[in-house]
């Protein structure tokens, strides 16, 4: 009688198919929880020792994304041992692609986003940094979406070569319409990634200087020093070369100066030992070399290099006008005398046949 029961038919399946498939969903489930609740949690314990974010993020994509793709694979097993009709048929093989390319897709997405929040988290935390993480989520998941979207429609056996080929030649011509947008927008993570300069850097692009105030996705902004605000397409600073003035750790400065032509040998060759004590002798300043360089229209001139450990301009200009100051005052003590510009007047007297002393002027 019990036999009898077990072989009745029901919708083209035994009441005892009915009952294994019942029995393969329930010991599936049983048997997952099982390896979740003593395998895996000794696994997070283990994991918790290195990382409790890395730990917390496992334990949510096990709980939202695996777990869900387990039970489905095992209820996908149950139901597909029954014998059904081709309608019934085709209809779960449907819900069960859905639900495994949507899980499938939505753990992906878990993992990528994961990845490049901990790569950006090392990175210094501003606002710039928020707009293209959520440019990028957006765009890893319209990606990963589209593709989740054709995946589904080739195994429903929908054309797509059309709406590929369609899709591709539409994305030729925005691309060709939308060129100089998607380059600026290109360029703006280079600016994020390379970070070439921040905001509030002090910067030169060609003859436009100036302190960066917003880098945009499209263009970025710097106040200049007369005032007003300069914009610059992102994909111009890309293709231009950039001086970046607040990444110097230390500021080479270099100048001349002439003396006249009538100082002593003595004094000429004293000159270089004079700067090098007096730039030696100023706080935040390395001294690198002073030279009688070259013969001048109206002087000698003499070049002086040295290095100022420290990146601001003002501090530069303060130490340069301390150096001119005790320039001034030593050559005054060794009877030095800075050239001006002179020019000499030969006369020659016809009646003497003789020349007269030459006038300077």
């Amino acid at each position: 009688m019990g036999n009898d029961i077990l072989q009745a038919m029901v919708l083209e399946n035994t009441i005892y198919d009915y009952l294994i498939s019942i029995i393969i969903i329930v010991v599936g489930l049983v048997l997952i929880r099982l390896i979740k609740y003593i395998l895996l949690k000794r696994v997070q314990e283990i994991i918790k020792r290195f990382s409790i974010n890395f730990s917390n993020f496992v334990d949510q994509v096990l709980n939202k994304r695996v777990l869900a793709l387990t039970n489905i694979i095992i209820v996908y097993i149950a139901v597909n041992r029954l014998t059904l009709n081709y309608s019934l048929k085709k209809s779960v093989d449907i819900i069960f692609i859905l639900f495994i390319v949507f899980y499938t897709t939505l753990l992906i997405q878990d993992i990528i986003i994961y990845t490049i929040k901990k790569y950006w988290e090392k990175k210094e935390s501003n606002q710039a940094q928020e707009t293209v993480l959520t440019v990028t989520v957006f765009v890893i998941k319209l990606i990963s979406w589209t593709i989740a979207l054709l995946f589904v429609l080739d195994n429903l056996n929908i054309e797509i070569r059309g709406l590929i080929t369609g899709l591709g030649i539409g994305g030729i011509a925005l691309a060709f319409a939308a060129q100089t947008i998607l380059a600026d927008i290109f360029s703006y993570f280079t600016i994020f990634l390379d970070r070439p300069f921040d905001i509030g850097d002090f910067i030169i692009i060609g003859d436009y200087k100036g302190s960066v105030e917003h880098i945009g996705i499209k263009t970025t902004r710097v106040r200049s020093l007369s005032g007003e605000q300069l914009v610059f397409s992102n994909n111009d600073l890309t293709n231009s070369r950039i001086n970046n003035y607040k990444r110097m750790n230390r500021r080479r400065a270099n100048f001349n100066f002439g003396v006249i032509y009538d100082t002593e040998l003595d004094k000429l060759k004293k000159i270089p030992d004079i700067v090098k004590d007096i730039i030696t002798n100023i706080e935040q300043i390395c001294f690198d070399r002073a030279h009688f360089a070259s013969y001048g229209e109206y002087s000698l001139i003499y070049q002086v290099v040295y290095y100022v450990e420290n990146k601001e301009y003002l501090v530069y200009m303060d130490k340069q006008q301390k150096i001119n100051l005790e320039l001034k005052k030593r050559f005054k003590e060794e009877g030095i005398e800075f050239a001006y510009p002179t020019q000499s007047i030969h006369v020659y007297d016809q009646i003497t046949e003789k020349n007269i002393e030459p006038i300077n002027s």
